[in-house]
């Protein structure tokens, strides 16, 4: 694959994302950005307070100079803002209002020039223990890389230094290792299906999580905008004023069809009066809770069969146990489920006539 070059500007703590402004296409902008701001800074546009969502320009407390942000809280009880830069993703938690500037409709037009990519099967414990020290000894340079799923942000990371490269792989070979001799078997409700995959939750913890998110979601503050982006991620209601974490997957008509992606499950036909902006960009860009799920040994037609005839009928309270089968992508999961009464889901329909008169044909 042909590599690309960004720059890395940021990248979170305790989860594989990094923050990219893609070379050369965002020098020419950032430029003009720049020259826009300067011209904001000098002629001292400042308004009293601001709202949270607000788009506005802010002095960087670290190095003092001013960058596009939007707000993302405020405290009253040290009057200080936090802010999210637009073109960085980085945030910043102690901006004083006159440290604020007003925006104007040019900057607004300009869309945010950082990118934010997920490593490519890298897992949480391997960043924390191991790629995170390297990636970091990389901020503010320029790195190379690969997209390997442009819809999610999916990206390889090409290491200058084969140390870096070896060390990486070592750990991850270790990792992996061990990951194989442990057994992944877990306790699980299914949240929702699709047409050929299902959605989890992991006893207990998903639930809690997901509960503990619906109460933030119900009560934080709520602003509308009215037109959304495809994979654009909102708060979306329904008419009984329960609010999930959503997705917009496309658009029809002025109506939306979005993911919730903390249960798996797609609403149709969404108006914009039902989406929401969620400003807190730690809770907006938290990985989602419901895990997606194939059954491991069932082709493609059979899996679809499967998931319509039986997978879509277990209550979303039965406990079912998940038998984790593959390691390759912690993504999407390829597992043997069981049902509280024992019953083996993919033993049960590979015995199935469909199935066994797929097999003599192969023969």
């Amino acid at each position: 694959s042909q590599y690309r070059t960004g720059l890395l500007t940021h990248m979170e703590m305790d989860k594989p994302y990094i923050y990219l402004q893609l070379l050369p296409e965002s020098v020419p902008i950032l430029e003009r950005i720049h020259e826009l701001i300067d011209k904001i800074v000098l002629e001292q546009l400042h308004n009293s307070s601001y709202a949270i969502g607000d788009h506005v320009i802010a002095k960087f407390s670290e190095d003092d100079e001013h960058y596009r942000a939007r707000i993302e809280s405020y405290s009253s009880t040290s009057n200080l803002y936090t802010v999210y830069f637009l073109d960085y993703g980085n945030l910043d938690e102690n901006v004083p209002v006159d440290h604020l500037y007003s925006y104007s409709g040019e900057l607004e037009a300009i869309e945010p020039l950082v990118r934010r990519y997920l490593l490519n099967q890298v897992t949480i414990e391997t960043w924390t223990k191991t790629v995170q020290s390297i990636i970091e000894e990389k901020l503010n340079d320029n790195i190379e890389f690969t997209i390997i799923d442009e819809n999610n942000s999916i990206i390889d990371v090409k290491f200058d230094d084969a140390i870096y490269a070896d060390h990486v792989q070592e750990y991850v070979e270790q990792i992996e290792s061990s990951i194989i001799e442990q057994t992944k078997s877990f306790a699980a409700n299914i949240s929702a299906t699709d047409k050929d995959s299902f959605y989890i939750h992991i006893l207990p913890d998903d639930n809690l999580r997901v509960c503990e998110l619906e109460e933030y979601l119900k009560t934080c503050d709520k602003q509308r905008k009215h037109i959304w982006a495809i994979n654009d991620r909102c708060i979306v209601g329904n008419d009984e004023e329960h609010f999930y974490r959503g997705q917009i997957l496309a658009t029809d008509d002025n109506k939306y069809h979005v993911k919730c992606i903390d249960y798996g499950n797609i609403l149709e036909n969404i108006n914009d009066g039902h989406l929401f902006v969620l400003s807190d960009v730690r809770i907006l860009e938290q990985l989602p809770l419901a895990q997606q799920c194939r059954l491991y040994g069932i082709d493609d037609s059979n899996q679809i069969k499967v998931i319509n005839d039986i997978i879509k009928n277990i209550p979303t309270t039965e406990c079912v146990t998940v038998d984790i089968e593959n390691d390759e992508n912690y993504q999407l999961w390829l597992v043997k489920l069981t049902r509280e009464n024992n019953d083996v889901i993919n033993d049960h329909y590979l015995s199935s006539d469909d199935n066994i008169l797929d097999n003599e044909n192969q023969v």
